[in-house]
């Protein structure tokens, strides 16, 4: 059985040596960025099947305008479409002997749970990402003054500079003209720490608002990681799934702008944390894991909707 055992050190034997720390260490971990921003989450439940579809609406097929006093109203159309998912199972367990949990000189379990929730935050925040890299609208920086924007999901160029002020308002610019719906009222990029790097820079002289000078109002609803606002939009940092290493010598780092009706994510089982029953080698085989039954999907398919609400910022 793999997992922690009372007669291995590193899995186990040191926590019963006869002087220990009171301090547990353990390695720093990422939190969620990119999937707070799934913003049409459903509760689907048990007993729905594994697939799942929602209804996206479009224009309508003929616009209206002026009437002469005797005609009719002019009568149109509007396509409906459907986007489908799939809901997956996520999960990993920790074993542990009954042994350890007896004559350790700590409990076990509390650990074991952390280092659970640890995992699934990185397995589910990247599932969740996955799906904001997919989008049709790519922005590669050739410039600190000069951004190329594809429509196809292909970045055609190498980037050469990281977020600026310039570059970031041409993004929100090419968004707004695309009549991306805001998210409150503002957009919001989520970008690595090598993307936010230069743009703190660069407006470190006016112009952005970090979130120590927020009103009470604004510190009421934070995005988790928020840094600041600028130009309409609020600045997530990322650190767990947007590289750092992209373009001219891998030295500038991706980050993602969008407005609202990013990702769909439907929930099954949402995710928790699982005692394994100790009715195993009577009650000697002992354990823990997190589960879930999770879905996402990017919402709009530029080709086929003429929709896009996500620009990705990366490199060819």
């Amino acid at each position: 059985m793999p997992g922690q055992v009372y007669a291995v050190n590193t899995l186990g034997g040191y926590w019963s040596v006869p002087y220990l720390s009171q301090n547990i260490r353990s390695l720093s971990q990422p939190e969620y960025r990119l999937r707070q921003m799934c913003d049409a989450k459903e509760a689907i439940g048990k007993g729905r099947g594994d697939t799942f579809l929602f209804n996206k609406t479009g224009n309508v097929l003929t616009q209206g305008g002026k009437l002469q006093e005797t005609a009719t109203i002019p009568e149109t159309e509007f396509v409906t479409g459907q986007g489908t998912a799939t809901i997956d199972e996520y999960g990993n367990s920790i074993p542990f002997t009954a042994k350890l949990d007896a004559l350790g000189q700590f409990e076990i379990s509390p650990t074991v749970e952390q280092k659970l929730r640890d995992d699934q935050v990185k397995v589910l925040e990247s599932a969740a990402a996955a799906q904001f890299m997919l989008t049709d609208f790519v922005a590669v920086q050739t410039a600190t003054n000069g951004v190329v924007i594809t429509t196809n999901g292909t970045a055609t160029a190498t980037a050469s500079s990281n977020l600026t002020a310039f570059n970031v308002r041409k993004i929100v610019q090419f968004m707004k003209k695309r009549l991306i719906p805001r998210m409150g009222g503002t957009y919001a990029c989520v970008g690595s720490v090598e993307a936010l790097a230069g743009f703190y820079d660069d407006v470190a002289t006016g112009g952005f608002t970090d979130i120590s000078k927020y009103t009470e109002s604004g510190r009421q609803a934070l995005l988790n990681g928020e840094v600041g606002t600028y130009y309409m939009t609020r600045f997530v940092e990322e650190t767990g799934f947007l590289s750092n290493t992209v373009g001219s010598g891998a030295q500038y780092g991706q980050a993602v702008f969008m407005g609202a009706d990013t990702v769909y994510e439907a929930v099954a089982i949402p995710e928790e944390i699982r005692v394994k029953p100790p009715v195993n080698d009577y009650g000697r085989d002992l354990g823990m894991a997190w589960y879930a039954l999770l879905g996402w999907k990017l919402v709009w398919n530029f080709a086929a909707d003429q929709e896009q609400h996500i620009v990705v910022v990366t490199s060819a």
